[in-house]
């Protein structure tokens, strides 16, 4: 295995501070409406309405990934801050709809928060892909999945708890206190030089990719591809579902009342996900460091696993199976963001972009998010959330485990294919 000699330069850290800080605004925009539980509403229909209001929002989240295939694969360079503002304000001014709106138009509000947000990760992405520190500063802008999503729903229950902001305000409050942070470091990433032509040498020239380019690449690549969208829908499915509803974790363990529990219990794994997912840079060949995300993604569907297994068997404690099972979630999901996709490209030397890969992975994982939503309110509304977390924990881990090999063997079977034919060319 080549190693590679980090360098850091001074783009980089911009890169990576100003990618962490962008998403956090948007986060704030998509995810504080969580942190209320809005229990005097009640219910609609047959629908508890907090459940009701994240399945809209991910309805036009998912919508947003697919629409995002075309768009943000096809976007240029000039357009990308105009598009970055205009979303997330469009969000902001739907919260703001959300709490002056009539109980039934609220699902409605949210479905429209949530419908631009979608593109965001794809743009701010764009900045920060075919460079040699890719791993270092996608792992950065993948740590606000875990930090910042804990964060904003803590400064939602901040406002609600020291400034008395009601509690359908809450979210346009928070949304609007973060949205200038977001402008300035959205500003700033449109500033800053490309790839360099050895970052290009090293993981391919990154380039728009129209329609015939994404169908010539699903044709060539579509049998690996498929498992490695079918690992990252499961890990969606997991990682959305208890990022939801951690508050309603928390108040069935006993556990309410401590919003600063929700930051904290993430600090941890942001820490170590992100030291893991950052080494990648170290390994230069794109091979090796295909081979060791996939290794790792089994090794956080085992440690989910087992995990679960022990806090069921009340041989863990709550406050470490969270940490523990996040981490087994957030590692594999976050490695996909930063190293997995990157180097499959790089692997196949495509000269295309990461965020086509991503957004047809993301549209498929937010659908599948929505389908679990629908099947715990109307299959199993009895079921407490803790345990319909833990049977699905135990169910994704054991069909990542069966998906992460299924794709290391089509990739083997294709290169051994190549070798065939370049051997059978040479000959003849």
């Amino acid at each position: 295995m080549r190693l590679n000699k980090v360098s850091i330069s001074k783009t980089d850290l911009v890169l990576l501070s100003m990618a962490f800080l962008a998403y956090t605004g948007m986060y704030a925009s998509r995810k504080a409406f969580l942190a209320g539980q809005y229990e005097e509403i009640g219910d609609l229909g047959s629908f508890h309405f907090k459940t009701l209001l994240i399945i809209s929002q991910v309805m036009g989240y998912m919508l947003s990934k697919f629409i995002g295939i075309k768009v943000v694969s096809e976007l240029s360079v000039g357009k990308r801050f105009a598009a970055l503002v205009s979303l997330v304000g469009f969000s902001i001014l739907m919260l703001m709809a959300f709490a002056v709106v009539p109980d039934w138009l609220k699902p409605v509000a949210m479905f429209l928060n949530g419908l631009p947000l979608g593109m965001i990760f794809g743009i701010v992405l764009v900045y920060l892909e075919g460079r040699r520190n890719s791993e270092l500063l996608v792992a950065g802008l993948s740590a606000t999945f875990i930090f910042s999503t804990g964060f904003v729903k803590s400064i939602g229950l901040w406002l609600m708890g020291s400034f008395a902001v009601p509690e359908l305000w809450m979210p346009f409050a928070t949304g609007l206190l973060f949205f200038p942070m977001f402008i300035a470091s959205s500003f700033i990433l449109s500033k800053v030089k490309g790839p360099t032509d050895l970052d290009k040498e090293l993981r391919t020239e990154r380039k728009p990719m129209e329609r015939a380019d994404r169908i010539k690449f699903l044709k060539k690549h579509g049998g690996a591809f498929l498992f490695l969208v079918l690992i990252y829908v499961l890990l969606t499915i997991v990682r959305d579902f208890r990022d939801n509803f951690i508050v309603e974790f928390w108040k069935e363990l006993g556990m309410s009342g401590q919003p600063e529990l929700i930051t904290l219990t993430e600090i941890p794994i942001a820490i170590v996900v992100l030291l893991i997912s950052a080494a990648g840079i170290l390994i230069l060949d794109n091979k090796s460091a295909f081979r060791s995300g996939m290794f790792l993604t089994l090794l956080g569907a085992a440690l989910m696993i087992l995990a679960t297994i022990l806090f069921g068997n009340q041989l863990m404690d709550p406050i470490l199976w969270m940490i523990v099972s996040g981490f087994s979630i957030y590692l594999p999901y976050i490695l996909f963001h930063c190293l997995i996709f990157e180097r499959f490209i790089a692997v196949l030397r495509f000269k295309g972009t990461v965020g086509f890969l991503f957004y047809i992975a993301d549209a498929f994982g937010y659908l599948g998010s929505v389908g679990i939503m629908l099947y715990k309110e109307l299959a199993s509304p009895l079921v407490s959330w803790v345990n319909f977390f833990t049977r699905l924990n135990l169910v994704s881990g054991m069909l990542i485990i069966l998906f992460v090999l299924a794709c290391l063997l089509v990739m083997k079977t294709n290169a051994l294919k190549r070798k065939l034919r370049r051997l059978e060319k040479s000959l003849f």
